[in-house]
Parts: structure tokens; sequence; C-alpha cells
């Protein structure tokens, strides 16, 4: 089982200060990796929680340079929202930069607002999405130039370098709830990265798939809402809370139902509550999951 941190990049606390000192505990407490949520231009009616957000591919290298170890990931890139020549010479410089660090999961979104006001078709995102992943994966494959004819991007003959450290690119996950987003990731993707449900709501998503995710590597990654004390009951079904015993028994619930990489959102009021969290949740919490 591997542990990443979603960083305050977004909402009220997040601050220049909030997200590299985050980054900073994660990497010294032994997280595996670091996440930043993205959006770029929601419509205020939809901007009630990612309203104030710092851009996440801006950020991204800013933490590339302000660590070391520990992997940088995308929870999640509205890949439709942007070109995808553009997102993969970004990450392909950032995952050069970081010496191989980059993890990505990719999504369709679900603001149609956002979309109008970049100017993309909301209603061929998911069309899209497809042929985008599709770019990534042959601007990524080595080679120094590179061509891709689809209905939508086209491209012959492009110059691409510096390509990635990682071999075929940075791991490319496919984020969503949904049967189409899994299904997506199953056959585009590296891993799929759903937001937490529940443990059997997972089990049940991948019951149809096993037989394919089993005989490769395969990531499932869920980003879980995490709040730590002495509570009897989760305040939401979708977050894991209570003492250190409760904690790792719903992690381990969502282990057995297929997780093997939990990507944990700290439910925190202030940034020395976070980092307390972060420490108590590597210390106390994380080692019952070594194999």
């Amino acid at each position: 089982m591997k542990f990443g941190l979603v960083l305050p990049n977004y909402g009220p606390q997040a601050s220049r200060f909030a997200i590299i000192d985050s980054a900073i505990a994660a990497e010294n407490n032994g997280f595996d990796s670091i996440w930043l949520t993205d959006h770029l231009a929601l419509p205020d009616a939809d901007a009630n929680v990612f309203g104030h957000i710092y851009e996440s591919l801006t950020t991204m290298s800013y933490l590339a340079a302000s660590t070391r170890t520990i992997k940088l990931g995308l929870s999640t890139l509205v890949l439709p929202q942007r070109n995808p020549i553009e997102v993969a010479k970004s990450l392909a410089t950032l995952d050069n930069l970081s010496g191989g660090r980059i993890i990505v999961s990719v999504g369709i979104g679900w603001s149609k607002g956002e979309y109008q006001n970049l100017g993309y078709d909301f209603h061929t995102r998911g069309k899209r999405m497809n042929e985008a992943i599709k770019v990534l994966r042959t601007c990524w494959r080595g080679q120094r130039t590179v061509s891709f004819h689809g209905d939508f991007y086209h491209f012959e003959n492009m110059a691409f370098s510096p390509t990635p450290v990682q071999p075929g690119g940075p791991p490319l996950w496919v984020a969503g709830n949904s049967q189409k987003a899994l299904k997506r990731a199953v056959g585009l993707g590296d891993g799929w990265h759903p937001n937490a449900s529940s443990p059997i709501e997972l089990k049940e998503s991948l019951h149809d798939v096993q037989s394919i995710i089993q005989v490769r590597p395969f990531t499932i990654a869920v980003r879980i809402g995490i709040l730590l004390g002495d509570h009897h009951e989760p305040e939401q079904s979708t977050i894991v809370s209570g003492n250190k015993d409760q904690i790792i028994q719903q992690i381990r619930d969502y282990q057995n139902s297929g997780m093997n990489y939990a990507i944990l959102d700290f439910k925190a009021n202030s940034q020395s509550e976070r980092e307390r969290a972060i420490k108590l949740f590597m210390q106390e919490i994380a080692p019952a999951f070594i194999e």
C-alpha cells in the first residue's frame, strides 16, 4: 500500500506557505507522493470549493524544485480543457527536471461553465479525452519526432524533446467514479483514480474488470478524505475517521476491496493541525500497511 497527500492548493487555507510546508512535511515523514487539484476557469456559480486555487502545473514546477525524492501528482488534471500537446510538453519537461517523479491522473471534469469559459466543447469532452490520452502516449514514446492523426488532434513529424525520464512517460491514471471512467482507465491508462464512495461500491465497480487488471501492473488509487480523532461515526460515508484502530480498519476495508494506493485529503482547521496529522498518520497508521 502506498500513501499520497492531497496538498492545500485550493480553498480558504491555500497559500504558498501551506502548499510548500505540507509538501515538505509529507516528504520528511515518508509519504510516497503529493497531489495537486486542478481547475482553471470555473464560473462563480461553480466556484464554492475551488474558486481560490493555485494552478496545478505551475505549482508542480515550484514543488519539483523544492523537494528531492517524493513523487509529484495531479489529482485530477481536466485534460479536455487543455491542449494535449501543451500538456504533454509541460509534463515531459517536469518529469525530466524532477528526475522522473511525475504521476498524472486525468479526468473529463464536470463544469459546463468552465468549458465555456475556456472555449472548449463540453459535450465532446469524453471523445476528446480518449484521443488526448493517446496524444500524451504518442509524445512520451521517447522519440524525438512524433506524428498523430485523429478526429480532434493532428500533427505530422513534430519535434518533441526533451522526452520524459520515465520510460513511456509518467504513470497515467484515469479519474472518475463512473463505469465509463473505469473502462477508459483499463483501456488507456495505467490506473484508475476514483473518489472514495465506500469499500463495497469499490469492490462492486471492480468486479467485471478483475480478470484484466490482475494480469498487468494497474493502480487503484482512491482519493479519500481523512479526519483524525475519536469519532463514533464518520461525518460522511466518504471520509475515513476516528482513532488509530478505526482508521486502520477503514483503510483496510478499501484495501481488501482493491485499493492499492490511498490519496489522502486531511481535513484540518489549520496548517499546524494538518502537519500534526501528517506526522501522526505516518508514525501510527501507515506502519500497519507495510508489506
